[in-house]
């Protein structure tokens, strides 16, 4: 059986600005475009080779004949999506298919206002190029790409957003997206967990776990079920570390720890989920074991009811008016995570 709240949510791989229009709701009138497009749609004859990157700040600025865009000749609109290298990498080449990871700046070609820019956080974001939704533009200009490469890009409508803009982020039916992207590094998805070995305490469930099928895990009989939320890397991995409103994929083995019956796993499914972490939407015990590990770890749960699906209702309490109770609420559960990738 399946445990509802771990199910998949399909579109949480990627940044919003970053999913193409059929993944995205922007508001629209009637007509099926905003009313600011209407009041500022141009006749798309701009080229990116008019554009260039300021550098020497704090962080890039898109430029146009030397001044910033929201400051020169405005709107710029193209007709096509246009990619210019601005600066080229030496490393390691991008394969279709790849985890990038790249900082971007992406300025509304209307009005040359930032729409996002990730230079200001710590850490680079990660694009899963097997994920379709992307802008088309990143799925094929970027596979044959090099780390270290500097990219500016211009994506009219239909290459992003469509007809309807995104009004969450302020972007019009017509509006033409300036991308400043820099490819910081690139790998193959990982399918298991890989890094250093950890020997976990002692007293703990038995896991024997070879990353391709749902690990075997098994509950001592003198087991007593813990009162707090047990958390054992398995394996810590040398990947990025997981934060609070990220989105992961994993693999995962679920168990009772009252029996050892398992009701639940990813390989049986053949794919990885995917999820946000940190944020509810995943039970607590996934939320506070998982934030602060590091993408390539396997990871042992045990979870107490409370941090699960609840605990059992008493059956004698005929006042209870509530919804029906879980069919895992009293269970103490037990898992093995693989988190194979974190965005």
């Amino acid at each position: 059986m399946r445990s509802p709240r771990l199910r998949m949510v399909a579109l949480a791989a990627a940044p919003l600005l970053l999913l193409s229009a059929c993944s995205t709701d922007g508001g629209t009138d009637g007509a099926g475009q905003s009313d600011d497009a209407a009041a500022t749609s141009a006749a798309p004859t701009g080229d990116v080779s008019e554009l260039a990157v300021d550098t020497s700040g704090d962080a890039p600025q898109i430029t146009r004949d030397g001044e910033p865009l929201a400051e020169g000749e405005l709107p710029f609109a193209v007709a096509q999506t246009q990619v210019e290298e601005v600066e080229a990498g030496d490393g390691d080449e991008v394969a279709e298919g790849d985890e990038v990871r790249v900082r971007y700046l992406s300025v509304n070609g209307t009005n040359g206002e930032e729409v996002l820019s990730t230079f200001a956080q710590e850490d680079p974001v990660t694009l899963d190029l097997s994920n379709e939704l992307l802008f088309p533009a990143f799925l094929e200009e970027l596979p044959g790409r090099r780390a270290g490469d500097g990219l500016l890009m211009a994506l009219p409508p239909d290459a992003a957003f469509g007809n309807q803009g995104n009004s969450q982020l302020g972007i019009g039916a017509e509006d033409t997206l300036v991308f400043y992207m820099e490819i910081v590094d690139s790998a193959a998805p990982l399918t298991e967990a890989t890094g250093e070995e950890v020997e976990p305490e002692e007293g703990l469930v038995e896991v024997e776990a070879d990353g391709q099928n749902a690990a075997t895990i098994t509950i001592p009989d003198d087991a007593e079920a813990p009162d707090e939320l047990v958390v054992q890397p398995l394996i810590e991995g040398e990947g990025a570390e997981v934060k609070a409103g990220q989105s992961i994929r994993v693999h995962y083995t679920g168990v009772k720890f009252s029996d050892g019956e398992g009701f639940d796993n990813s390989y049986d499914r053949g794919e990885p989920a995917e999820f946000p972490i940190g944020v509810g939407q995943v039970i607590q015990g996934w939320d506070e074991g998982l934030v602060g590990q590091t993408v390539g770890s396997r990871v042992l749960l045990v979870i107490p009811a409370e941090q699960a699906y609840g605990e059992a209702p008493d059956q004698d309490d005929e006042s209870q008016t509530t919804a029906p109770a879980h069919e895992l609420a009293g269970e103490t559960l037990v898992f093995v995570v693989d988190i194979l990738g974190a965005y």
